[in-house]
């Protein structure tokens, strides 16, 4: 009998994939329960830890480095959720999170030219988010239930004035000025910034309030909410892994070495995103070619098979506009590799044998969109729903064409590439890695 077999029964999930999911859930805990708990809860969260680390094995390659790299991002992810969880704030009393250190603590391959951040909503309540937009090419503010999207704003939505200031307003009842009504079952608010200059990147300053009393108090320390954290991290843990673990073994079997033919949000304002999957040898390396993209802005970046993202801080395992060379043709080449190939352009696979790439183009340069709405069910492009099932919706075809890519020796790669390409010697990589270090730091405020 195997050792997942002598586990007690793991109960049916109460969360998905999606950690949204755990911030609705959590909202059920009772304030009132004078339970004493008796360690049964944490016996239970242990069950699901062990059930998430069996899974996360059994879907990850069996290299030296991805079986590492699997172990490592599921605590990782484990940070994550208990970020998420413990770090979230009474609703009525929001507080919008940090940006996520991405190069740290990942989950969903979160993008290293982002910052992130969140804050826990409840649909009978009204906000007021107001401050500086910053200077980022793409910003968002998404809302969900769970994995349903309920709403998303872009920067034009804001109404910013000539100096970035604004203030926008959501809740059940109308109120004066920028007011948006919001979907049942919102739940959260997720920012999004997405960075193409990390050294001249000037993040949002944020500020939310409430502009209702609440109903009731939050229940923070009672037995009931405990227990619901320990279960919703716990499921959340085991969900997430099954729903991106499952997605590489699918697109490895699928795509490998080849990007997907589809593009994700294809039919939306947000960025469209191509997933590609590589499985290669130590002598080989992936040479992806595609014309270079229009929009304000766009990325390339690798993960596991986790879907991790791997240390860009330290590495270059991701490039963006600003960041990537484009030859005199007009084609942006990028060479994923083991080893450093000597070209601006190396996506480093930090050793691991397979993994994915991801890659986010905003629509192309256009005047921003005018969109005239007092509802944010207007704005609702729920691609998250079903996505990482074999009939995920909200794919199609993308603005910009599917990335091409080809398995080269890497002792062949410079006749497979045009003669202008520079080189690139050691010691101007390290001098690139050092500055990554350091825009990194500064963007992420780590």
């Amino acid at each position: 009998m195997s050792e997942l077999s002598n586990q007690r029964p793991i109960a049916e999930p109460v969360v998905d994939w999606s950690f949204f999911s755990m911030a609705r859930y959590l909202m059920t805990a009772q304030p009132a329960d004078e339970r004493v708990l008796d360690g049964s809860e944490w016996d239970g969260f242990l069950d699901l830890l062990r059930t998430a680390g069996t899974l996360a094995t059994e879907l990850s390659p069996a290299g030296l480095v991805d079986r590492v790299s699997a172990s490592r991002g599921l605590l990782q992810m484990l940070h994550f959720g208990l970020e998420r969880t413990l770090g979230a704030a009474d609703p009525s009393r929001p507080v919008l999170s940090r940006p996520w250190p991405v190069h740290l603590f990942d989950y969903g391959a979160g993008n290293p030219d982002a910052v992130y951040r969140t804050v826990v909503l409840r649909d009978d309540l009204t906000y007021r988010v107001s401050g500086d937009l910053g200077n980022a090419p793409f910003l968002s503010f998404e809302f969900f239930d769970g994995t349903r999207q309920t709403g998303s704003l872009l920067r034009s939505d804001l109404r910013a004035d000539a100096d970035g200031r604004f203030e926008v307003t959501f809740g059940p009842e109308e109120r004066p000025g920028n007011w948006l009504a919001v979907v049942p079952g919102t739940s959260y608010l997720l920012t999004r910034e997405f960075f193409d200059d990390w050294s001249h990147a000037q993040p949002s300053l944020l500020e939310i309030e409430c502009l209702d009393a609440p109903a009731s108090s939050w229940p923070v320390m009672t037995a009931d909410r405990v227990s619901k954290e320990l279960e919703a991290v716990g499921q959340w843990l085991i969900e997430t892994v099954r729903v991106f673990g499952n997605a590489h073994v699918r697109g490895v079997a699928d795509f490998a070495n080849a990007f997907e033919p589809t593009a994700l949000r294809a039919d939306s304002d947000l960025p469209t995103i191509y997933h590609g999957f590589w499985d290669l040898a130590a002598h080989e390396c992936l040479l992806i070619e595609t014309p270079e993209p229009e929009g304000d802005y766009w990325g390339f970046q690798l993960s596991n098979a986790l879907w991790n993202t791997l240390d860009f801080a330290n590495r270059q395992t991701s490039l963006n506009r600003t960041q990537a060379h484009v030859d005199r043709d007009g084609q942006l080449r990028l060479v994923l590799a083991h080893e450093d190939p000597g070209v601006p352009n190396w996506l480093d696979t930090l050793g691991h044998e397979q993994g994915a790439v991801h890659v986010r183009l905003s629509p192309a340069r256009r005047a921003a969109p005018l969109r005239s709405h007092r509802d944010l069910a207007e704005t609702v492009n729920d691609w998250m729903s079903g996505w990482g099932t074999e009939t995920q919706d909200g794919s199609g075809p993308g603005q910009h064409p599917v990335p091409q890519a080809r398995v080269v020796k890497l002792a062949g790669l410079r006749a497979e590439l045009p003669p202008a390409t520079p080189t690139v010697h050691p010691a101007e990589r390290a001098r690139i890695l050092a500055e990554r270090l350091r825009q990194v730091t500064r963007m992420q405020r780590s």
